[in-house]
């Protein structure tokens, strides 16, 4: 597991990711995402039916339950892990 970066949350619930890790995990515009909560981190899986997908601008937006679960608020920073297949989301 590699950590690439902290990113913030924003008053959206949303994060956002950079280029070239989308483009190194092939996260195009509108890729489905399915978070799910482990302990004191969130893995997110791309999946066909997942909640979340991303956008034009490659951000994400967290479901509100997630967020609780995660205590994350608006300008939370959250450290972006990856491997090959997910994301994996920590409290930075």
């Amino acid at each position: 597991m590699e950590r690439y970066s902290s990113r913030k949350v924003d008053e959206l619930g949303r994060i956002i990711l950079h280029g070239d890790l989308r483009k190194k995990l092939g996260l195009d515009e509108g890729t489905r995402i399915t978070p799910t909560v482990i302990g004191s981190i969130v893995i997110l899986q791309c999946t066909e039916t997942g909640e979340c997908f991303v956008s034009e601008l490659g951000t994400i937006t967290l479901p509100a339950e997630v967020r609780q679960q995660m205590a994350w608020e608006a300008m939370s920073e959250v450290a972006v892990y990856h491997t090959d297949s997910m994301l994996i989301l920590k409290t930075a």
